[in-house]
């Protein structure tokens, strides 16, 4: 962000605050409420007048109304930044995780996804841990505080299940044996976009598990670390791409996927 970057930007913003909230009739008073020197004053209120940012009216230094307007839309930036930062940075105390194994109340656990679910194990070596705050059973939902460190993920892999279109004129034989899925795929979570991923999933006795909302929703899995077998009909493999290519546009570890031909 430009205000936080810009050291010059800032101190103009500081400046047209200052002329806008007390009344000033000498730039030494303003360079002295900002920390600054009297020829640094003199040269910020000079280039604010000339932006016509500033003026001079009734021997006092007044932020013009050009000026009040672009002090208001950079605070408001400003705040819709500081607003996403919070969020983003808001500090967690307790999590809630699926037991395991027993816990006991007291219990340091070692925290681990587990195909896209947060586990919580007693006596595991995590880079994420914490203190169990009550009993649970193994499979129970269990609440987590005094957390330590990050969770350790490596995001799962996409595979794009193309399946030929019938008006492609290379029509598919119909039945399990016209369509090969590669081995690596075995455990993967079946999503299936549109009718033909439907089809296509009844014809290989496969159950997906992802059938609305599907892009954002094999993305979240992926990022899970959740291997994803997505099938999917050629003329949306493109839209698929672009999704997984602006997730990981923003992730540190990419999600890795790849395409391949059913049919």
């Amino acid at each position: 962000m430009e205000l936080l970057r810009n050291l010059r930007t800032s101190t103009r913003l500081l400046f047209l605050y200052e002329v806008t909230t007390s009344r000033h009739t000498r730039l030494r008073t303003i360079g002295e409420r900002l920390g600054m020197t009297i020829q640094g004053t003199s040269e910020y209120a000079q280039g604010l007048e000339e932006d016509g940012l500033l003026s001079f009216v009734n021997g006092e230094y007044r932020a013009t109304k050009r000026g009040i307007e672009f002090l208001h839309d950079r605070m408001h930036e400003l705040r819709g930044f500081v607003d996403r930062a919070g969020r983003e940075m808001a500090f967690v105390e307790t999590t809630s995780a699926m037991a395991g194994g027993a816990v006991r109340r007291g219990d340091r656990v070692g925290l681990f996804m587990e195909e896209g679910y947060l586990v919580a194990h007693v006596d595991r070596t995590s880079p994420s841990t914490g203190v169990a705050v009550h009993d649970a059973s193994k499979g129970d939902l269990v609440a987590v505080r005094d957390l330590e460190g990050i969770v350790a993920l490596r995001p799962g892999r996409i595979v794009l299940a193309r399946i030929r279109s019938p008006a492609s004129g290379k029509r598919a034989g119909r039945g399990p044996s016209s369509r090969r899925l590669p081995p690596s795929t075995k455990e993967f979570v079946v999503a299936a976009l549109d009718v033909a991923g439907l089809v296509a999933a009844k014809e290989l006795g496969l159950r997906p598990r992802i059938e609305f909302g599907v892009l954002p929703a094999v993305v979240e899995a992926a990022e899970r670390g959740v291997g994803v077998l997505l099938l999917l009909p050629e003329d949306r493999v493109a839209e698929a791409v672009r999704t997984i290519e602006a997730a990981n546009a923003r992730l540190e570890d990419k999600i890795p996927y790849e395409s391949t031909t059913l049919g």
